[in-house]
């Protein structure tokens, strides 16, 4: 028999036992949940890029710019859907470019010796996934001996990126044409520069090169401050001539975009493939002084 007494005891070592299980479930299970959290929305961010759509962007950074500054404009091209961003200009600092950059952003620098210009590629790592990587001299210095000029010394860096959910590869690069290209009188080269133009003609001869070596399933895509006035280019000599008609390109100024106006920054896709640029967006009020573009490229079949 069961003494009465007994049965309070009992009772309170019961409850006791119960709330110090509770105790320990509260303590536990908001670290779990948070975690949990954490990992779905890195999923959640993995498959929230539309599988018939990416956009990619070309920014040009001012030379000299802070932190902060960068921040502000690849935040803005990044608020427009952009997954991809070809930089163009020297960067004298990768650590402040990468602290620029969101976490879950790659960032890709040329390697070896520093050019004139440098022209790195950042990628969002959630939407993309990097294949491979490597370094490209885009033109060397050449010495004129009547002049002495010096024309630009290019570094790039190539890209082949995998489209996570869709599984489109494109074979990107970022390049920056020489400065005081454009004749826009005459709409051809400015042959007071000479060396800036013979510059730009080598700079396209190896942007081919590299569309020419991407396998099939590979689209191009290259993103460039051209210093050459889109609707003002009007001849076969500079990047209608030598690098978008003849290597098959698609740029922004090709298709009905909400931009202000035709300008020298473009973003360049291969026609023939099944993502086609279908609109764009130029991002004007930003620190550097030239436009942000976004290239939005759509499914076509």
């Amino acid at each position: 028999m069961i003494s009465p007494a007994a049965l309070p005891r009992d009772r309170s070592r019961a409850i006791a036992l119960l709330v110090s299980t509770l105790l320990v479930l509260a303590v536990l299970l908001p670290v779990a949940s948070g975690a949990a959290v954490r990992e779905d929305g890195r999923s959640e961010s993995r498959t929230s890029a539309p599988k018939g759509r990416f956009d990619v962007a070309t920014l040009n950074l001012r030379k000299g710019m802070r932190v902060p500054g960068m921040r502000h404009d690849i935040g803005v091209v990044i608020g427009g859907g952009a997954s991809v961003i070809g930089f163009q200009e020297r960067l004298f600092s990768k650590k402040a470019l990468r602290a620029s950059l969101p976490k879950s952003w790659a960032l890709l620098m040329p390697s070896g010796p520093t050019g004139t210009d440098d022209n790195p590629i950042a990628f969002d790592k959630d939407v993309w996934k990097l294949r491979r990587t490597w370094s490209v001299l885009l033109t060397g210095k050449t010495w004129r001996r009547q002049t002495g000029q010096v024309a630009h010394d290019q570094y790039g860096v190539v890209a082949a990126l995998r489209h996570r959910r869709s599984g489109h590869i494109i074979r990107a690069v970022s390049f920056h044409l020489p400065n005081h290209l454009h004749n826009r009188r005459s709409g051809g080269p400015n042959y007071a520069n000479r060396a800036g133009v013979q510059a730009m003609w080598r700079m396209a001869h190896r942007i081919g090169v590299l569309k020419a070596n991407a396998p099939a399933e590979h689209q191009f895509v290259a993103m460039c401050d051209c210093n050459v006035t889109a609707n003002r280019d009007t001849t076969d000599a500079l990047v209608k001539g030598r690098i978008t008609k003849p290597l098959r390109l698609q740029t922004n100024y090709s298709v009905k975009g909400r931009g202000p106006g035709s300008g020298i920054d473009y973003v360049m896709g291969e026609r023939a493939s099944d993502f086609r640029i279908d609109s764009y967006v130029s991002y004007t009020r930003l620190v550097t002084d030239h436009p942000g573009v976004v290239a939005t490229f759509k499914r076509s079949r």
